[in-house]
């Protein structure tokens, strides 16, 4: 009986209600439309996908036969042409030879040009002597024609492993796939502009929305119809271009480092779908209907009760107390909720709890608590120090017990949660003073601080903890150390206050315990209190309004800045901190 209740209580919940309705209806119907069309944009991407592969390998074959051709019928003309022969080989001896090797220039530019009308994806032929300073450049217009020879001497002088490859480089600013060939005296070669070959094969427009684009075997790209493609990683099938979906696909080259690569958008890919597209639409139309029947249901289950929970707590913000839920059948857990809230407006109503005040008074228990362990520690030594006097030294030790007093004095009195700027620096002089004495001429302190924030407020004895560490860590016997403590004024409302000293600095280990102490306000073995104590006061005084860094010097010495809100008010409260 128990259990038939439960269930009973479990099935009128809103959750329940809402969940049985997604499981029965909704996940189904998306299940089997992700299936489907995840099944449709698979097949459909591999048939595309390959379909463009197979017409990327015929043109690269149609480009690498023509450079093969092209190839073959420059080596011929190198070791069967006549005129070529002559111009490499021949020297000039007298006036006959002079005249023949003209008229070989000339009939071997002719049968550059020959060679060019018959290849015509070739933009030019070229034939270089540098012992005679010849060169034959056969192109009907080229902006790298020029600039030509200087490319092959500089691959003949730096670059002997590229002669009788295809390389795609840039010669002017023109991308070009050339040829390099070498024989004897001579240079020859052909070379085609990337550009040019685009717009012979009818590449170099975007109507159909797809990117075609010539890369080397880097994925850089040297020719494209679309701006902003500079690289590609050939080995990945997806691309991201301009915000949309790209299917990449590539074709190398067999007889140079040339790709050519198409650049196909998703949704393009996806229109040739038939059926699958149909029984998408269908589920998509089922969908759409169930849709008002969810949007229904929540406002009647969820929306309707949420606001007026929430239209009840927007009075309860204007200051009216006496606001209570009409309770109704709206799901057992709103039931429960609406209950629930007018019982607790009941309870506000009788009770006042003040929670700040509760709070702060923690607060100021945890303060005294924590400045409590930072005084009594410098006693014994300040005993040690006057008890090592010897009785000669008795100015000495007058001085010493003055220093003293005035140390005394300020610990005594230092029960407020805050100092004025210019007490704390005083007393970080005297304890200088004090620690010179014990440890005449092994470091030189500075300590300063701009007038007018003289009178900002800091917490007491909080310099004092760095002050005592850098003494603690940092005097060596033999050598001496310079410590500074800075106080300036930062921007209009904050105060920079630096202990810097020039000894071995802090090491990483103790760096990583603050941090780690800073985070998580875990005690940290071999820390010491007082730095802790030191941050953990900076916390709780300012409300988490600090910064607190503390690094290495380079080349040595250890830095220790905090960043507080700059604030005069001597007996101002903690909250407006």
């Amino acid at each position: 009986m128990k259990t038939r209740f439960n269930l009973k209580k479990i099935m009128k919940t809103s959750v329940f209600r809402l969940v049985l309705i997604v499981v029965i209806v909704i996940i189904p119907i998306n299940i089997l439309t992700l299936i489907l069309s995840n099944t449709a944009v698979n097949e459909v991407q591999k048939q595309i996908s390959q379909e463009t592969r197979n017409a990327l390998e015929l043109y690269m074959s149609q480009i690498d036969g023509s450079m093969e051709r092209a190839a073959a019928k420059i080596h011929y003309m190198s070791r069967d042409s006549v005129n070529f022969g002559r111009l490499n080989s021949k020297e000039v001896t007298d006036e006959e030879e002079y005249y023949k090797q003209l008229q070989s220039v000339v009939l071997l530019y002719k049968e550059l040009q020959d060679a060019g009308t018959e290849n015509s994806w070739m933009t030019g032929f070229y034939a270089l002597f540098p012992d005679k300073d010849i060169d034959l450049v056969q192109c009907d217009y080229s902006d790298c024609a020029d600039e030509l020879p200087e490319y092959v001497a500089d691959v003949a002088k730096n670059s002997p492993d590229q002669i009788g490859k295809w390389k795609v480089v840039t010669i002017n600013e023109v991308e070009v796939v050339v040829l390099v060939a070498h024989y004897k005296n001579a240079y020859y070669g052909a070379w085609i502009e990337l550009k040019r070959l685009a717009a012979a094969m009818e590449l170099n427009n975007m109507d159909d929305g797809i990117i075609k684009a010539f890369t080397d075997d880097d994925g850089r790209v040297r020719y494209a119809n679309a701006d902003a493609l500079e690289q590609l990683d050939l080995g990945k099938s997806y691309y991201q271009h301009n915000g949309v979906g790209y299917v990449l696909i590539s074709a190398p080259s067999d007889d140079s480092d040339l790709n050519m690569v198409q650049i196909m958008s998703k949704g393009e890919m996806t229109n040739a779908l038939p059926v699958m597209i149909r029984m998408l639409q269908i589920a998509s139309v089922i969908a759409l209907c169930i849709i008002p029947i969810i949007i229904l249901s929540i406002k009647k289950w969820m929306i309707k009760p949420l606001n007026k929970l929430l239209s009840a707590m927007e009075k309860i913000e204007q200051g009216d107390m006496d606001i209570r839920i009409k309770e109704e059948k709206s799901g057992s857990e709103f039931e429960q909720i609406n209950s629930n809230f007018n019982h607790m407006m009941d309870e506000v109503a009788n009770l006042k709890i003040d929670v700040y005040e509760e709070k702060l008074e923690k607060q100021q228990i945890r303060m005294r608590f924590l400045s409590q362990q930072i005084q009594p520690h410098f006693i014994l030594n300040a005993m040690n120090i006057l008890y090592s006097y010897e009785q000669e030294e008795f100015p000495l030790i007058q001085k010493m017990i003055l220093f003293l007093s005035r140390y005394f004095r300020y610990i005594v009195n230092a029960k407020s949660d805050f100092v004025e700027l210019h007490e704390e620096m005083d007393h970080i002089r005297n304890y200088f003073e004090i620690q010179q004495a014990r440890y005449p001429e092994t470091f030189f302190a500075v300590v300063e601080y701009d007038e007018e924030i003289g009178d900002c407020l800091v917490p007491p004895l909080l310099i004092q903890n760095f002050a005592e560490n850098a003494i603690k860590h940092s005097l060596k016997i033999g050598n001496q150390i310079d410590i500074f403590v800075i106080a300036q004024k930062l921007g209009d409302n904050k105060v920079r206050i630096r202990l810097s000293d020039t000894g071995e600095g802090i090491s990483e280990e103790l760096i990583e315990k603050i941090e780690r102490f800073c985070r998580t306000r875990e005690y940290q073995d071999g820390l010491g209190v007082g730095i802790q104590n030191a941050i953990e006061r900076l916390d709780i005084l300012y409300g988490g309004k600090i910064a607190f860094r503390i690094a290495r010097e380079h080349p040595h010495g250890t830095r220790v800045e905090m960043i507080v809100p700059l604030v005069r008010e001597k007996y101002r409260k903690q909250e407006d901190i």
